[in-house]
């Protein structure tokens, strides 16, 4: 397996964790992607599409690009539509991570925000907190209305990347 920098695998949890999030909303009704509860963004579709769209919003500010496929939460995509555009956007992520730190990024100002130079790291951040916030409230209105949740933590993703071998084959 390739060197790969702490950064990267943050990132590559972001990716994992949004993607396996969707795969596994995929498997809801209508009626359950329509459920909510307060405290949180709001039902599931409209929750994982404002994750994309203000993924994509960090990348645009990141890179000076628009995605392919722009999401925006007036849109109205499906599960499989988002899916799919998050693939392509693990794509970029993966671009911009491997330009480590020569990406410099000015952010200008912006009510109440004031200009910030050197904001690669700031995006960055956002980009993770953002992501992992609002899986929670997807997480959130599944167990608060007795539906099966997907286990997004570390441990999980690290489990998937096959960097844990079960106890149970661990020799003797």
């Amino acid at each position: 397996m390739p060197a790969v920098s702490d950064l990267e695998i943050i990132f590559e949890h972001h990716i994992w964790a949004t993607r396996t999030l969707i795969e596994h909303c995929q498997t809801l009704t209508p009626e359950q992607l329509a459920l909510s509860m307060p405290g949180t963004y709001g039902a599931i579709v409209p929750t994982i599409t404002h994750i994309i769209a203000e993924d994509q919003r960090l990348l645009e500010r990141l890179t000076g690009e628009r995605a392919e496929v722009s999401v925006t939460e007036d849109d109205t995509f499906t599960l499989e539509e988002l899916l799919a555009v998050w693939n392509r956007q693990a794509e970029r992520w993966r671009k911009v991570l491997a330009q480590g730190e020569t990406l410099d990024v000015t952010l200008p100002a912006r009510d109440p925000w004031p200009a910030v130079t050197g904001a690669r790291p700031l995006v960055l951040l956002e980009a993770i907190q953002h992501g992992n916030d609002h899986r929670t409230h997807v997480c959130s209105v599944l167990g608060a209305n007795g539906l099966p949740i997907e286990f997004l933590c570390g441990w999980a993703f690290w489990r998937s990347t096959g960097r844990v071998t079960p106890a149970d084959s661990l020799p003797a």
